[in-house]
């Protein structure tokens, strides 16, 4: 994401030149009036650097007032961004050649009826219906292949939602197995306290105690401390095993073919890397809960009270550690499902948008087929074999009488092929969609997902950064009111002396 602080103000105005750019592609689609797409990259980058720049007047209501504007902007510019591909399939031809020289044919053949078989009008009873039948499939061809678009799209919109939910229970389970931890550097904590006033407490013991029971109280804080960092380490493990899962969770499933290699592994390497993963879980939890143990047993010249302090003052801190560790796993993988389910979202909203665009299909093919029916009953009528009789007059007549449905049929079939190219386009963007579900790794092993140490850095740069530029607002504010007040000051020694 880019950082560089920017204003309200700019992003206000590229909002509102954006408005002005897209008012020609403002109107068309299923609905009537003004319509509207959705946000594109460079506005929500703006919309985030805007709002990352007023994170210190947060608590005043005009910087509040002017928030809420960018963020109707924004909104409007998203929805703006939604229909740019319907608009840019409406723009363009859509009838091949093929299919615009077989709409004017069969237009053609059905007023050519009367004109090149004057005395025989049953020709024209054939021609025209059939030649109204043809211009009504091409508008059925129109609407399968778009229903057809409409249906991968939505299908895959259905895979990727089901990708997102699978990260997000891997995530719940993460969750769920984090709780513990606190829990944890709480108890550690405890023990360390207890750790210290056990010294004072068994001083009060009645001097005749058994040296055993005073070795146990000894024991028993750098013990629980212990076991407690223990199972934070345990549940560290666990929840980076869960963590591992989510962010992973659809990378190959949704990776392209010429990207599926990065990722592939055979079965010996897979059970190669699943023993490797249980070694290294191990070994770091022997790591993890030896050290301290292990320091107050060989500290050498310390007496047992001492040791016991030592071994619980270590314990504590491992059990924060702990914690942190695996927060900073939740937190890469809360980002990585996220992008996830925003993936998931966009390519829905595509498969919808696809959906809607379809919607007037089954209508058009309606309307065309109606015509194909009008011009069968058309030349049934009585009275147009009678008008060839009438002169050229009368011919005109059979001609614009048994070419007006055809030639309207095909209006509508050219219309429903507009429909069906918006429902390809739109099955298209939702598989692009689909594909960002796959992380991308880049060359020099970093991928998309949040760095947590790198996101603080970052809030923390961004967070001074506006406080020095809040300072400079306000020194410059003060300059003001000295000048002010040294003006008057002037001002009324000068009246007084006058």
């Amino acid at each position: 994401m880019n950082t560089t602080p920017t204003s309200s103000s700019s992003f206000s105005s590229r909002s509102n030149t954006s408005n002005n750019s897209d008012s020609t592609t403002s109107s068309g689609g299923g609905g009537g009036g003004r319509r509207r797409r959705f946000l594109g990259p460079q506005d929500q980058q703006l919309l985030y650097n805007s709002l990352d720049g007023d994170l210190v007047g947060i608590g005043n209501g005009s910087t509040r007032q002017n928030r809420g504007e960018i963020v109707l902007n924004a909104l409007e510019s998203l929805e703006r961004d939604m229909q740019i591909l319907d608009n840019m399939a409406g723009q363009l031809p859509q009838l091949s050649t093929l299919e615009i020289c077989l709409l004017s044919l069969s237009v053609a053949a059905a007023s050519s009826g009367p004109l090149l078989f004057p005395d025989s009008f049953r020709v024209t009873e054939v021609l025209a219906p059939a030649s109204a039948a043809f211009s009504a499939a091409i508008g059925i061809g129109a609407e399968y292949t778009g229903k057809v678009a409409v249906a991968d799209g939505k299908e895959i919109a259905a895979a990727t939602i089901q990708c997102a939910a699978e990260a997000e229970g891997l995530l719940a389970n993460a969750e769920r197995v984090k709780a513990i931890t606190p829990l944890c550097v709480g108890i550690s904590a405890t023990s360390a306290t207890f750790a210290l006033v056990a010294p004072v407490l068994i001083e009060t013991i009645d001097k005749t105690s058994s040296p055993q029971l005073v070795t146990e109280l000894y024991l028993l804080s750098p013990l629980v401390a212990v076991l407690a960092a223990a199972v934070a380490s345990l549940a560290l493990q666990e929840t980076r095993s869960y963590c591992s899962r989510a962010i992973d969770v659809g990378n190959r499933r949704f990776a392209k073919s010429g990207a599926i290699g990065r990722t592939w592994l055979s079965t010996s390497e897979q059970v190669t890397r699943a023993s490797t993963r249980t070694k290294t879980k191990w070994r770091n939890f022997a790591i993890n809960v030896l050290p301290a143990p292990l320091i107050g047993v060989l500290l050498p010249g310390a007496v047992l009270a001492t040791k016991t302090i030592i071994v619980a003052s270590i314990a504590a801190p491992q059990s924060a550690y702990f914690l942190a560790q695996s927060e900073a796993a939740l937190a890469r993988a809360t980002d990585a499902v996220a992008l996830k389910a925003r993936s998931a979202a966009v390519c829905d909203t595509y498969a919808n948008q696809g959906a809607r665009s379809s919607a007037i299909l089954p209508f058009t093919s309606a309307l065309a087929s109606l015509c194909a029916a009008a011009t069968a009953a058309i030349v049934e009528l009585p009275w147009m074999e009678a008008l060839g009789g009438g002169g050229p007059l009368g011919v005109l007549g059979q001609v614009v009488s048994v070419a007006f449905f055809p030639l309207l049929g095909s209006v509508f079939s050219a219309a429903a092929s507009v429909s069906k190219a918006r429902c390809e386009v739109d099955s298209e963007a939702a598989i692009q969609a689909a594909g960002t579900l796959a992380l991308e790794y880049e060359e020099g092993g970093e991928d998309p997902v949040l760095r947590p140490l790198r996101g603080v850095w970052e809030l923390v740069r961004l967070s001074v950064g506006a406080s020095f530029r809040r300072v400079g607002v306000v020194r410059q504010y003060l300059k003001v009111v000295v000048r002010r007040f040294l003006r008057k000051s002037c001002e009324a020694v000068f009246e007084g002396c006058g």
